[in-house]
């Protein structure tokens, strides 16, 4: 028997309609058979236009509060979602079933689980994987179009790092999901390079589908696949330290996986494509000058 998820919506700030303010709301979706999802919704300031507002869902909460913090405003409706355990982005954002490569010098704990690994039975069986966490977005956005009146024609995706993974996933199964993808530094290099598979899997029927006419940004770090002058130069960083981040994000390739990337999806047409390497920026900072970049330029079309 399938249970209705439960839904808690405490209001952090009374909304006001009126558009005088950005305004906060939170709730959270839970249940034994659901995803532990907890939302964030801010409203912009000014009037909802005719059509509706435009609307952005980025994954996961910290890059919501990143977006919401822009100087400039918000250009829309922006509803930020993530794992009630942040941890869990690990295992909710990607495919279930698949391990990701260890790289030369990779120390992160949090690694993606096959179903016979000791944390799966809770992890994966049936509640893990990028599959159910669609289902989830889906069930998120039902509810705020239940809120609020949004415009069909302007609703953008927006991730990174594995939120942009997971958005890539979306992209290619479902790409009429969203009008546009704004993607900051997907993690090309996880499940041994499961993205060029799930291109060649995917991408010739991709293009024959023909996109949404808002298209793709995509954007990584200048420094993902190296050191910054910064690091080379800092005297707290032993040579021990420097050769380990060097090896990890070369054997990441970060910035050559992006450009490849965004070589692929040139092939199809009519696509609207913006595909840039960030100066300055490494994969902690890069989001910050990529997402609200990305969503006002899907928007500008």
């Amino acid at each position: 028997m399938t249970l209705p998820c439960v839904l808690t919506m405490p209001v952090l700030s009374l909304p006001d309609w009126s558009g005088a303010m950005s305004v906060l709301r939170e709730f959270n979706l839970s249940a034994p058979d659901c995803r532990p999802c907890a939302v964030r919704v801010a409203l912009p300031a000014g009037l909802m236009p005719p059509q509706g507002w435009p609307v952005a869902y980025v994954l996961d909460l910290k890059q919501f509060d990143v977006m919401r913090a822009d100087s400039a405003g918000l250009p829309g409706l922006l509803v930020g979602l993530g794992p009630q355990v942040p941890q869990d982005r690990v295992l909710e954002y990607v495919p279930a079933g698949w391990r990701r490569r260890q790289g030369p010098g990779d120390t992160v704990a949090s690694a993606d689980l096959l179903p016979d690994s000791p944390m799966s039975a809770q992890a994966v069986a049936g509640r893990a994987g990028a599959a159910a966490w669609l289902r989830t977005l889906d069930q998120v956005r039902g509810l705020i179009a239940g809120d609020f009146r949004l415009d069909p024609g302007r609703q953008v995706f927006c991730g990174h790092s594995l939120g942009a993974l997971f958005g890539l996933y979306v992209l290619l199964h479902r790409p009429r999901a969203f009008s546009a993808y704004a993607l900051s530094s997907p993690s090309v290099w996880w499940g041994q390079q499961y993205l060029d598979r799930l291109r060649r899997r995917r991408l010739d029927w991709l293009c024959g589908q023909g996109l949404p006419p808002l298209g793709l940004w995509l954007t990584v770090g200048a420094h993902e696949q190296g050191l910054s002058p910064q690091e080379q130069a800092d005297p707290a960083l032993d040579a021990m330290t420097r050769e380990h981040r060097l090896r990890q994000r070369q054997s990441r390739a970060m910035v050559d996986g992006l450009q490849n990337l965004a070589a692929d999806f040139a092939r199809c047409p009519g696509l609207r494509l913006h595909a840039a390497v960030l100066p300055g920026h490494h994969h902690q900072s890069a989001s910050a000058d990529s997402l609200m970049s990305g969503w006002r330029w899907l928007l500008s079309a």
